[in-house]
């Protein structure tokens, strides 16, 4: 495994502005989270994890029951920090105006994408590394998905596009399209790529509700 830069920043520096936890349960998630952007969920060990924060098996099965368990919390506290700091972005960036909000999804991702610490998204790799739906880890993930979607089809709807669920599913292939072309390629335009072909889309489905 290849050493980390001491100076890059912690996965809660890019994509929250909450401070540091401070309790052991806290403590535990957010340095799985560092550990799981950087190297992957299946490369991380428990024995990485408590080495890191300091503590010892008895300690952690205090706060959860399995490694997968922690992993399904430390997903639904990395959705928290990225609604959060994404949607602050945005409404700097749009205001309340949402047709502006809907493009400026990509100005956001165009940002992360330019940050030398980005390193892809983490629900896409916990979906990758844990493909069964089954899967409570998969399950999870998804979550992040299906709030984007909700969140882009009340964005249509409010810009008055003639089919907002339409919408929010060619925004999703945008999105989540520029997401891993960024990862596979490291095109740090992607976003703004993808950002052109979504001008035109929402133009001609407010032209149509016309």
């Amino acid at each position: 495994m290849p050493p980390v830069d001491v100076n890059s920043k912690t996965a809660r520096e890019i994509f929250s502005d909450a401070p540091p936890a401070t309790t052991t349960r806290g403590k535990l998630i957010e340095t799985a989270l560092d550990l799981f952007y950087t190297h992957g969920f299946h490369a991380v060990g428990l024995d990485m994890i408590l080495q890191k924060v300091g503590v010892t098996k008895t300690t952690f099965y205090n706060h959860f029951e399995s490694r997968d368990q922690m992993i399904v919390e430390a997903l639904a506290v990395r959705e928290q920090w990225e609604d959060s700091k994404f949607t602050a972005r945005l409404n700097q960036l749009a205001g309340d105006d949402p047709a502006a909000m809907l493009l400026a999804m990509f100005d956001v991702l165009d940002e992360w994408f330019n940050l030398d610490d980005y390193r892809g998204c983490l629900f896409i790799l916990a979906c990758t590394e844990f493909p069964s739906k089954n899967d409570p880890i998969h399950a999870e993930a998804s979550k992040h998905f299906q709030i984007m979607t909700r969140e882009v089809t009340a964005m249509a709807e409010g810009a008055g596009a003639a089919n907002p669920a339409m919408i929010a599913d060619q925004w999703a292939l945008l999105l989540e399209g520029a997401v891993v072309r960024r990862h596979v390629h490291g095109d740090n335009a992607a976003a703004a790529k993808a950002r052109l072909i979504a001008e035109a889309m929402l133009a001609q489905a407010i032209a149509s509700e016309d």
